[in-house]
């Protein structure tokens, strides 16, 4: 049975700023490409670890969906199905809904697409043989029916998860051994020793699972951390983001990863490239600066470009700016300045109360361009410092 892993899809995703870039059109071109993977070596399953969806909102979502369906129509068409988990950007509702939605419209009566958002095991077929996945979301107290507890903090509480998830890992392995079937394990959590850290999510949200504590699988296959990487020396892979989202990522390689299993087990995996979006950031104090960076890019009309302006304080920076989206078109972002030779000086904020600290962190950060639910993230752990600050 062939299957190609993939994961962090975050369709919908928009990079937010001034100046806006959706990348919906970067997504659907890796999509075309898993999808010509698929004819290619004839895929069976396509198992996607976590983070299929960023845009959760009707309008946008419906459009990321229905575009996703369309690049893939025909290897559906062809009987392949599609198989994915709930990252901790996926909200349950969506994907349950999609489940039922986009199922109803595959072709053929069994489960041609299936969207989970708690611990299975489920059984596929194809050509006379049978695979198990073992499904295992991103680790919330409703997700494995954890009862909430008050256990002394995040920390604690992650700790707590961090276990039950160990727990339901072990059971799966279990109900799999029973059926005698090679099993793969398909989940989407930070694994502790991973060279990077997971992807927009704060650390007190984060669950993190001791390598040791996975069980043994024929396969393990992780979404989360957008860098590809092999964790030891087991068959135990980071699979990567479908592409990169942000100037941070701008040296990671996407790939999907093409297994082979067997009766007898796993057969081969074959990392398989995708075409990353390029980044670059620019530092210019011209527009003859500009121009020459410009010339250095391969590809500039699909280059995504953070700026940064180094010019004297006081500036009128409107025309340089206006060049750069000329020549940038996938410019993003807020442009920064630096400004040379500025006097430090200390602002003076209208309305400020110097008194009143936790308002002027939260007007702070209503004024951020950042995500919304970053937004509610930071604005909970500053309630929650404030709470646990020393009594004067």
């Amino acid at each position: 049975m062939k299957i190609l892993f993939s994961a962090d899809w975050h369709l919908g995703y928009v990079l937010a700023g001034q100046f806006r870039q959706p990348r919906l059109p970067d997504q659907l071109r890796q999509i075309a490409r898993i999808a010509a993977y698929a004819e290619e070596h004839q895929v069976d399953v396509l198992a996607i670890a976590g983070d299929v969806f960023e845009a959760q909102d009707r309008g946008a979502a419906r459009d990321a969906v229905r575009e996703m369906m369309s690049a893939l129509a025909v290897p559906l068409a062809r009987g392949m199905r599609i198989v994915a988990i709930a990252g901790n950007h996926d909200s349950d509702y969506f994907m349950e809904t999609a489940n039922v939605w986009l199922g109803a419209q595959a072709a053929g009566s069994d489960e041609r697409i299936i969207m989970r958002t708690r611990p299975e095991l489920v059984t596929v077929e194809a050509g006379g043989e049978r695979v198990n996945l073992a499904l295992m979301p991103f680790p919330t107290d409703s997700r494995y029916d954890i009862q909430a507890e008050d256990m002394g903090g995040a920390g604690r509480r992650n700790e707590r998860v961090a276990k039950r998830f160990i727990e339901v890992a072990e059971e799966l392995r279990k109900q799999a051994s029973a059926q005698r079937l090679p099993t793969v394990l398909l989940t989407h959590v930070t694994v502790e020793g991973t060279s990077v850290g997971a992807h927009r999510i704060q650390q007190r949200d984060d669950v993190v699972v001791p390598r040791g504590g996975f069980p043994a699988f024929e396969l393990t296959v992780v979404g989360h951390i957008h860098k590809p990487e092999q964790v030891g020396s087991a068959p135990f892979y980071y699979v990567g983001a479908l592409d990169r989202m942000d100037i941070g990522e701008r040296d990671y390689a996407p790939r999907v990863l093409l297994a082979d299993i067997g009766p007898d087990g796993l057969r081969d995996v074959t990392p398989l490239p995708l075409d990353p979006t390029p980044f670059a950031a620019i530092d210019a104090a011209s527009k003859d600066d500009l121009a020459a960076a410009h010339a250095q890019l391969e590809r500039p009309d699909d280059t995504l470009v953070k700026l940064a302006l180094h010019v004297p304080f006081g500036t009128h920076t409107a025309p340089l700016v206006e060049s750069a989206r000329e020549l940038f078109p996938r410019l993003y972002g807020n442009v920064e300045h630096l400004w040379q030779g500025a006097e430090t000086v200390a602002p003076s904020v209208e309305g400020l109360n110097p008194a009143d600290v936790e308002g002027t962190i939260r007007r702070y950060l209503g004024e951020q361009q950042i995500p919304d639910e970053e937004r509610d993230a930071l604005l909970a752990l500053v309630g929650e410092l404030r709470a646990a600050r020393p009594v004067e």
